[in-house]
């Protein structure tokens, strides 16, 4: 009976993979009148198709997928297939493929990244896949994972972002950036670090952070109203006390200027209204404002509060092909 059972296997696989003599072909379309026959080759084409879809096996691979086929075959005694090789191919490699398949879909479930870029005179708002809500600034770009790891949750910034970080303790929150690392694991703070900036900052709004450096060392804990600045120059890192709210009110439209350098205003305003501007006077980089602006204002707006606060006048220039053009000068 196991006799033939194994050449019924034969001729199902032979059918399979073209291999048939005439006198074969005809033996095995006479077995097909059988129910019994045509089941089993319904099932070994199945095995067949399925395998046509696998993907290519590594070494490493085959080499542990066949000693666990080895295995199963000594475990399970399949008497028959010794006498069957053909078919017991196809069910090695069956086994094989199934194993490889869970082994891929184990692979495919490593988190797939996105990265995000905001545009100079735009913002974005989006909610991470733990329920954390980020803001994200003009000319900001951030990298995320679709879903996060078990342990930890890591996003990297390149710009200004605002973090309201849902609360999870056994699983921290890591903001990285070139210059800096921000731990949390439940806060809300404005965390900036253009690359063309000369500092990178952190500023806590709410609850407990770790400023750490690239290699992951905290340098500093800040707690609520605090700021930390990074001097990209010099390296070092200064810590104050604040009123932290003005430096996250860019998310509701508003732009703070705590006795700031005109020239690193005129890069805040470079990214909020996308247009490029040119001292005329050198020197002029040097004034200081302090004050608030709303960013939903034209730019121009912008530029005569400043004329009115400081010596100095701008000359607007519209380019209908790209940018338009900021001249500053000193008012004489």
């Amino acid at each position: 009976m196991i006799e033939n059972q194994d050449s019924d296997w034969e001729k199902i696989a032979g059918k399979l993979h073209n291999e048939l003599s005439v006198e074969e072909e005809i033996e095995f379309n006479e077995m097909m009148s059988g129910k019994g026959h045509l089941i089993k080759f319904e099932k070994a084409q199945k095995i067949k198709e399925d395998l046509s879809k696998a993907g290519p096996i590594s070494e490493n691979g085959k080499i542990v997928s066949w000693h666990r086929v080895g295995a199963g075959i000594k475990t399970y005694r399949l008497r028959w297939i010794k006498a069957a090789m053909k078919y017991a191919a196809i069910v090695a490699v069956a086994f094989i493929a199934g194993n490889l398949f869970r082994s891929h879909s184990s692979l495919d479930q490593a988190p797939h990244f996105s990265e995000i870029f905001v545009p100079y005179g735009q913002m974005s708002q989006l909610t991470l896949s733990d329920g954390t809500k980020v803001w994200l600034n003009s000319g900001t770009t951030m990298r995320y994972p679709d879903r996060f790891s078990e342990d930890s949750r890591s996003v990297s910034v390149k710009g200004e972002a605002y973090f309201q970080v849902a609360k999870m303790p056994d699983k921290p929150f890591t903001v990285n950036s070139a210059d800096l690392k921000v731990k949390v694991l439940g806060t809300s703070f404005n965390f900036s670090a253009y690359p063309e900036d000369n500092y990178s900052s952190v500023t806590l709004v709410e609850g407990k952070v770790a400023v750490q450096d690239c290699e992951g060392k905290t340098i500093v804990k800040l707690h609520s109203g605090q700021i930390a600045t990074k001097d990209k120059n010099t390296k070092t890192l200064t810590i104050k006390e604040e009123k932290t709210a003005f430096y996250s009110a860019w998310i509701e439209g508003k732009i703070f200027f705590d006795d700031e350098r005109l020239d690193q205003i005129a890069l805040k305003l470079e990214r909020w209204f996308n247009v490029e501007i040119y001292f005329a006077d050198q020197q002029l980089k040097s004034k200081r404002f302090t004050g608030t602006i709303l960013k939903n204002k034209p730019v121009d707006q912008i530029m005569q509060a400043l004329e009115l606060l400081s010596p100095i006048k701008f000359q607007h220039q519209i380019n209908s092909n790209g940018k338009d053009k900021i001249t500053i000068y000193k008012r004489s």
